[in-house]
């Protein structure tokens, strides 16, 4: 499934690195909310200039999972970037190749709500180290899917 202001917010960070196309440069100049069937058709394209395949099934899921991960691993928007992970979790079923980041979205809730009482989700966190936890969790899951998510890296 493709979500088109997420393909949009794609193709503007390709044209920051420099790979820039007449069908990233489409791509970009879409203004969100955005319809997926006007936006697909230049995804498609965007892809196919840059030499990239689309993937389906868990290189899918390791791939857009990558994405986000690889950010929290760097400290970019860590609870904005977990909540994305733990929505796309639930999406997919609850895939077991990132149930940890659901896991994690659910700790830092409940210590936000009351930080007393052991967290079920993940029992050594706590308001101190639920960050760096998250981090360090991120870059365990760049390591254990390396092979399979470095494959996708642009």
């Amino acid at each position: 499934q493709v979500d088109s202001n997420e393909a949009i917010d794609w193709a503007y960070e390709m044209l920051e690195l420099g790979n820039e196309t007449p069908a990233l440069l489409m791509l970009a100049a879409f203004d969100k909310p955005t319809n997926s069937f006007e936006v697909l058709p230049y995804l498609t394209d965007a892809l196919n200039e840059l030499g990239l395949e689309s993937k389906t099934g868990e290189p899918a899921i390791l791939s857009y999972a990558g994405y986000f991960v690889k950010k929290i691993s760097k400290g970019e928007n860590i609870k904005s970037l977990l909540t994305e992970l733990y929505n796309f979790c639930k999406e997919q079923n609850y895939e077991s190749s990132i149930y940890d980041f659901y896991l994690l979205y659910w700790a830092w809730a409940d210590i936000e709500y009351d930080n007393t009482y052991p967290n079920h989700y993940w029992p050594e966190a706590n308001k101190e180290n639920i960050r760096d936890i998250v981090i360090s969790e991120a870059k365990n899951w760049i390591a254990k899917n390396e092979e399979n998510y470095l494959q996708q890296d642009v």
